[in-house]
């Protein structure tokens, strides 16, 4: 049996502080925001007030009305108007809300407050200038996450929605780019167990036996989201 699996993660939230910050009852904004790119961690609200869902950003842009928006995986948050911040500067509050979720496909638009945050092209060892060709089978591509970093892996299928490939990724991954060089080309979603429940979980890039990786191809969630015609729609990376 062949079981398909998020990679999101949850956190106990440590510290008055960052719960406060992060459910709307502290933080203040900064003249210079928290930097936030593809590959950043993001920190969203959950219906338990002590537990934060960390995942990770797979880009941001403007959408066709030139609202500051980022795109991560679906499965992320727990609802529509949740609250994201940032993992590297939690204190610093939320810095948006999930504004679409589309669970079954597992995307979801974030809406960011521009005087709140600060977009970037580059996280890391990763820059974003462009939007690829969808993944192809055989060729080597590369993720940015906020668990296992920079990796990269052989794509073992590939159809026009989704790849599977032998990149490494664990649990606060969800979400991140998957680059051909500097062009984004699909996002992370979750693994593939083949022995069922049990696990073969990827913990960094030393790591070279472990379950495969299920991605979205951007294309595809970029098709789906401008159908969708909602916040969003007409996504642009910076």
């Amino acid at each position: 049996m062949v079981t398909v699996r998020s990679i999101a993660a949850r956190i106990a939230v440590v510290g008055v502080a960052v719960a406060a910050g992060m459910t709307g009852t502290g933080g203040v904004a900064h003249a210079d925001g928290p930097v936030i790119g593809g590959g950043s961690g993001i920190l969203l609200t959950t219906s338990n007030p002590r537990q934060l869902a960390l995942c990770t950003l797979t880009a941001i842009g403007y959408d066709r009305e030139d609202k500051l928006v980022g795109i991560t995986a679906g499965h992320c948050a727990e609802d529509a108007g949740v609250l994201v911040g940032a993992e590297a500067m939690p204190g610093a509050g939320p810095l948006g809300f999930v504004a679409v979720q589309d669970v079954e496909d597992d995307w979801a638009v974030i809406e960011f407050d521009p005087n709140r945050v600060t977009p970037v092209r580059q996280v890391g060892p990763s820059a974003l200038t462009g939007i690829g060709a969808p993944a192809g089978a055989g060729e080597i591509l590369c993720k940015n996450g906020r668990t296992t970093g920079f990796t990269c892996g052989v794509v073992w299928t590939a159809d026009p929605v989704q790849s599977v490939s032998q990149i490494c990724a664990g649990h606060g991954d969800s979400g991140g780019p998957v680059l051909r060089g500097e062009e984004l080309v699909g996002m992370i979603n979750g693994g593939i167990s083949p022995l069922g429940d049990i696990e073969l979980p990827c913990t960094g890039p030393g790591n070279p036996i472990h379950e495969p990786t299920v991605s979205n191809q951007f294309t595809a969630v970029l098709d789906e989201l401008n159908q969708a015609d909602a916040r969003g729609s007409g996504f642009r990376p910076l």
